[in-house]
C-alpha cells in the first residue's frame, strides 16, 4: 500500500492486473477523465460486472475520505500510536497519516 501515490507506479511491486486497478484509483480520485487506455487496462484483467465494482469501491473510498478529510474525525490513540510509530498491526493501514495540529 505504501506505493499506491506514486507516480510512476515502481517496477514489480503490483502484477499487470493490480497495476491496471492502482492507475484507475490514481486518476479517478484526482478526477482525471478515464481515457481509453486507463479503460482498456482494466478490461483487459477484469469483466465490466468487475469494472464496476472496482469504480464503486474507488468512489466509495474516496468519499470516505473526504468526509473525514473534512471533519478532521479523531482517531483513537492506539490506532495514532501504531501508525506514527511506523510499524502497523496486522490491518492497520501502512500509509502514514498526515500530521495536523493538535
Amino acid at each position: 500500500m505504501r506505493h499506491l501515490v506514486d507516480d510512476p507506479l515502481p517496477e514489480g511491486v503490483y502484477d499487470a492486473a493490480q497495476t491496471a486497478i492502482v492507475r484507475y484509483a490514481q486518476k479517478s480520485t484526482r478526477l482525471e477523465p478515464i481515457d481509453d487506455a486507463t479503460y482498456a487496462a482494466l478490461s483487459a484483467h477484469f469483466s465490466t460486472a468487475q469494472i464496476m465494482d472496482i469504480c464503486m469501491t474507488v468512489g466509495l473510498s474516496n468519499l470516505v475520505n473526504r468526509f473525514h478529510a473534512t471533519f478532521l474525525t479523531d482517531l483513537d490513540q492506539e490506532t495514532v500510536d501504531l501508525v506514527e510509530d511506523g510499524n502497523p498491526a496486522p490491518g492497520v493501514c501502512p500509509i502514514p497519516s498526515p500530521r495536523r495540529p493538535r
